[in-house]
């Protein structure tokens, strides 16, 4: 991405913030202000691009999926064509998604392996845009590595559970890689292959093609559902105290691949 994509990435992000696009979180670790804010409903974390550093992966791509493209994590499910189709935009440093995770993201993906809905997974680097690091982006390459062993929902849930909680360019201490990965399961050869494919950052640049596709498309934060394209308010299905979801709800829209007009996100 050249400065001057960069710099059209955090305009694009800061308009979204200053007039009813998507709201700035400033997270400090209280769970006071998330549960505000999931009271709020439909809570972005917003992209502002500082311009930092980014050191390139090995410009290699998930098995079937094209440059820019979300990886379908469950894609083996083989949904029916008909079957509601779900984009999640994350971030596994952003503080909202982890809260979007673990309150939605077992049902989401329950959905997805029974094949009642097609979900597609857009790994962005919001939080990479925030602080000038890339830690957002190596860890969206690991949890492909670990897709890649068939350990992506184990990974990906113990990855969330390890989330820094303060936001540095430092990111991920590199070993919580390495115990997110022997958390989801993997050993021997397998754990090998993962932590091959980890260090070398084999899917770096792809995270980063994902991650300017969506701010190309208008997504310049975290977390986003989208139902059949429409934006869900998914902080409105959420108890702001027990951080638990209503799942009957959540599964009726998702599966039904509607959005209640009072759920649907305005920005």
């Amino acid at each position: 991405m050249t400065t001057n994509d960069r710099k059209a990435k955090a305009q694009a992000a800061g308009k979204a913030a200053a007039g009813g696009g998507a709201n700035v979180i400033v997270v400090a670790g209280i769970v006071v202000v998330l549960a505000i804010a999931l009271i709020v409903g439909g809570v972005i974390w917003s992209a502002r691009d500082t311009g930092g550093g980014t050191a390139g992966g090995a410009s290699q791509l998930p098995d079937g999926v094209t440059k820019g493209e979300p990886i379908e994590p469950f894609a083996a499910a083989k949904p029916a064509k008909d079957a509601p189709v779900v984009d999640v935009y994350e971030d596994f440093r952003c503080p909202i998604c982890q809260v979007f995770e673990q309150s939605m993201g077992g049902t989401i993906n329950r959905l997805a392996q029974d094949g009642k809905i097609r979900l597609r997974v857009h790994l962005k680097t919001v939080i990479d845009a925030n602080t000038g690091g890339e830690s957002s982006a190596v860890a969206g390459s690991s949890a492909v590595c670990a897709a890649d062993e068939g350990a992506w929902e184990e990974y990906h849930s113990a990855l969330f559970a390890l989330q820094p909680a303060q936001e540095t360019s430092a990111g991920f201490p590199t070993e919580d890689y390495t115990q997110a990965a022997e958390d989801a399961g993997l050993s021997g050869d397998r754990l090998t292959a993962w932590q091959e494919c980890t260090d070398k950052g084999t899917y770096v640049d792809y995270v980063k093609s994902v991650d300017d596709a969506s701010v190309k498309a208008g997504i310049t934060g975290t977390p986003v559902i989208e139902v059949d394209g429409t934006k869900l308010s998914w902080g409105a299905l959420v108890d702001p105290n027990t951080r638990t979801a209503d799942t009957a709800t959540l599964t009726k829209i998702l599966t039904s691949g509607t959005v209640p007009a009072d759920l649907v996100q305005k920005q």
